[in-house]
């Protein structure tokens, strides 16, 4: 993940920008990408889901974009299947938390 210059778009209509072996996806789901990667790297540390490199990125992306219903919906969907629950969704902690599972 990363933030590229310009708008250069491949993809047609889709507000996605790649370069490099790079992604940029779209302003509105940034905070949930960053939330997605934060839990993970939370969850399981020491997995490389969410290298130090995009940490600045990913809690800039989750203050640009924050939780919507959708995606307190999805977490709660997600939660009663795993039994545990993304506390980024929640606000009930940051990426440098320990794992609580």
């Amino acid at each position: 993940m990363e933030m590229i210059p310009g708008e250069k778009r491949e993809f047609g209509a889709c507000d996605v920008e790649i370069e490099n072996r790079k992604i940029e996806p779209r302003p509105e789901i940034r905070g949930d990408i960053a939330r997605t990667y934060m839990y993970m790297e939370w969850a399981y540390p020491g997995h490389g889901y969410s290298p130090e490199s995009n940490q600045k990125l990913f809690e800039a992306w989750n203050k640009e974009d924050p939780v919507d219903d959708w995606e307190r919906e999805r977490a709660s969907r997600i939660e009663a299947i795993q039994g545990n629950r993304n506390p980024f969704i929640w606000g009930e902690t940051t990426l440098d938390s320990s794992p609580q599972l």
